[in-house]
């Protein structure tokens, strides 16, 4: 897999002037299906490729702490945008 913050320029992300938000959502989208076949294709236990940041055999984790991981940076970053919009209006969540 490419190096996840190729998308990155002067350490912040970045999109170039030459991209659409349009060509942006169905890459999002291409990237959501082929996650959904490799989860559905593979044991959660499964431990992880070496090689990237999975250098050796002992640290590998497993499919299902990888999805776990990944649901967490989800959580993390919806909270974060719910504070920015409660800032913004001053409106709060149930």
């Amino acid at each position: 897999m490419p190096d996840p913050w190729g998308d990155r320029a002067d350490d912040r992300w970045h999109v170039g002037p030459h991209e659409r938000v349009a060509d942006l959502v169905t890459a999002l989208r291409g990237g959501g299906a082929r996650t959904r076949q490799i989860v559905e294709a593979t044991p959660l236990s499964t431990p992880a490729t070496l090689g990237g940041r999975f250098t050796d055999e002992a640290s590998r984790p497993t499919l299902a702490a990888i999805l776990f991981h990944v649901l967490q940076e989800y959580a993390r970053h919806a909270g974060h945008l719910d504070i920015v919009r409660e800032l913004n209006d001053g409106r709060t969540g149930e």
